[in-house]
Formats: C-alpha cells, structure tokens, sequence
C-alpha cells in the first residue's frame, strides 16, 4: 500500500484547519511564504483562532515526518516539502 504525505500549501483560514485535521492520520507539512507565521505556529499559537492552541498543539510534530509518521511540521523552506506525493493548494 502506497503511503501518502500531504503538504497543505497556504495556512491561512482554510489551509491551517485542513493541515491540522489531516496531520490526525498523515504525515502533514504546512507550507507558508510568511516566516512569522510558520514561528507563530511552530510555537503552538494561531493569531487568526482558526484553530485552538491545545487542538493546534496536539498535532504538531518537530521534525519534518516521514511518510510512516503522522503529524503536522510547519515550515516555509522549500526543501521540505520535495518529499510529499499529495499537495492542496489553500491560497486566494
């Protein structure tokens, strides 16, 4: 069975509450150009309330994972998300 690795591109308000749900059973890399956002999010707080701190919390992950983990990295490097096989594209 092919295993998945899904990269959300865009966290905003549609991007970070899909990221989250799928980081539940896939390994997950948020994608975003904004670097303040991806340091507010790795450090478990999401300004725009999309997504509570404890439901945030719970899925994130420190390193990026790999496709027999499951949780959501977020990052706004390229380099990481070269390894995911599914993207969805969450940007106006």
């Amino acid at each position: 069975m092919m295993q998945h690795k899904i990269t959300v591109l865009g966290l905003g308000y549609v991007g970070l509450p899909l990221a989250r749900l799928f980081a539940t059973k896939f390994p997950t890399v948020g994608f975003d150009i904004n670097q303040a956002r991806i340091k507010e999010l790795k450090n478990g707080h999401d300004d725009t309330l999309e997504v509570s701190d404890e439901l945030l919390k719970s899925a994130l992950v420190e390193k990026n994972p790999s496709k027999e983990e499951k949780g959501l990295f977020c990052s706004y490097d390229l380099k990481d998300i070269e390894d995911s096989n599914i993207y969805i594209i969450t940007v106006p």
